[in-house]
């Protein structure tokens, strides 16, 4: 008897164990299946969503093919997670309600990791009233100014350096002679412009030192200012050197750039020609260039700045979502999940710099950071987003034939700036009349 009681009591005891136990295992998490629009479901399941299914296996995610408008009216209203074009559209979602304000986008807040870059940060907040998170970003893209090592060492040149303004390039590119060693053609400075080259030149060195030609709101030009002319000073003596690659739209630029022939010591290019070199020397004609890279040109009142980095894609939760928790989890995950990142930025570098700089792919012996070293001008406005670029054009073109009168002397620099103020209003104003005949 008491061994049969003793294995009585045994089994209720297990009995009891067993009930335990089954009431404490974890209830399954319900299915829940998120809406995204984005123009390609094919791009976005390869970029992010199979990967992010993978790791929440609970959520599925349904893809909206889906064209957003150019004033980011068109976005799917039933999509928990909304893809936005470029900033004007980011503001416009904003403005119409149409996003869920997020908290600090601090992607892994558990570690001291996986922030995004302040330059990310810094866009993104800057697009609001309230200087709040709207949505978030997988990539960013900057520029640098790249260099040809080996024609600095063979003609016993100092590198360039970080933090140089355009002046600086300007002296530098002069310093190069106008023909190589074989009586090639060589220039010191290179970039990818094809019409108004020059002209384009000396835009770009006032855009860097934060200077505007045409007042969006007024319609007005603005050249004829002494900060103005300083900076056409300095890139009309380089222009008269003949170190800067001015062939446009000649038939010489469809050829490969010159910088990448070795026919150029300098461009100021994006993030993307870093990976770009090693492809390119497998090209016909292509070369293994020996390369380094500086800081952009910066604004030496402003030196620790720069206006010239952009987000073109940005994710950001619908204001009506039904499940905005699950939403902000794929959208914290498109922006920074460690592994798909570093994937992504190994597999398409085209795409831009990583948001969270910790996983930007490197370049076998070459410092990356100059790409994204400088704080972002978060009060830049790009001329192009506010005004159709026929009327931008139409100025570029018309300082362009006053420009090239100055180079063949026929202008002094004092009468090319009135020329340039006055030429480019009545080309503005012909452009906008136009608009407005076909409205």
């Amino acid at each position: 008897m008491p061994i049969k009681r003793g294995l009585f009591i045994l089994l209720l005891l297990i009995i009891a164990f067993s009930s335990l136990t089954g009431c404490q295992r974890p209830q399954q998490v319900q299915p829940i299946t998120i809406k995204v629009s984005y123009p390609s479901a094919q791009q976005f399941y390869k970029m992010f969503g199979f990967a992010f299914q993978k790791s929440h296996p609970h959520i599925e995610i349904q893809v909206i093919q889906d064209e957003p408008g150019t004033d980011g009216g068109s976005f799917d209203a039933e999509a928990d997670v909304i893809y936005i074009n470029g900033m004007d559209q980011y503001k416009a979602a904003i403005e119409q309600g149409k996003l869920r304000q997020i908290p600090p986008p601090l992607l892994n807040p558990s570690a001291n990791e996986g922030d995004l870059s302040p330059i990310v940060t810094a866009l993104l907040s800057s697009a609001s009233e309230d200087g709040r998170y709207y949505a978030l970003a997988p990539t960013f893209h900057s520029e640098a100014l790249y260099f040809n090592k080996k024609l600095f060492d063979e003609y016993n040149i100092a590198y360039p350096y970080d933090g140089m303004s355009w002046s600086d390039v300007f002296a530098l590119a002069q310093r190069f002679p106008t023909e190589d060693k074989e009586g090639n053609r060589l220039y010191g400075i290179q970039m990818n412009y094809y019409k108004n080259v020059t002209m384009n030149y000396i835009l770009k060195a006032g855009e860097t030192e934060n200077l505007s030609y045409f007042d969006t709101h007024t319609m007005k030009v603005t050249m004829n200012t002494e900060h103005w002319k300083s900076i056409w000073s300095n890139a009309v003596q380089a222009f008269r050197a003949g170190v800067v690659y001015d062939l446009g739209e000649e038939l010489d630029s469809m050829k490969h750039p010159a910088f990448l022939t070795e026919d150029a010591a300098m461009t100021v290019s994006s993030n993307v020609l870093a990976y770009n070199f090693e492809p390119f020397s497998h090209f016909e004609g292509g070369t293994m260039l020996d390369w380094g890279v500086v800081s952009a040109p910066i604004d030496p009142l402003n030196p620790d700045t720069s206006n010239f980095y952009e987000i073109f894609d940005f994710f950001g939760v619908s204001s009506i979502s039904e499940h905005p928790e699950e939403a902000l989890e794929l959208v914290k995950f498109i922006a920074g999940d460690a592994l798909n990142s570093r994937l992504l930025a190994q597999k398409q570098p085209n795409y831009g710099l990583p948001a969270v700089t910790e996983y930007v792919h490197p370049v076998t012996g070459h410092d990356l950071s100059p790409l994204y070293s400088l704080q972002a001008n978060p009060d830049y406005i790009d001329p192009y987003t506010q005004v159709d670029a026929n009327v931008l054009d139409a100025f570029q073109s018309a300082a362009q034939s006053v420009l090239d009168r100055l180079l063949q002397n026929e202008l002094t620099l004092e009468e090319a700036l009135v020329e340039a103020e006055l030429r480019g209003q009545e080309a503005v104003d012909t452009a906008l009349a136009e608009l407005e005949l076909k409205q």
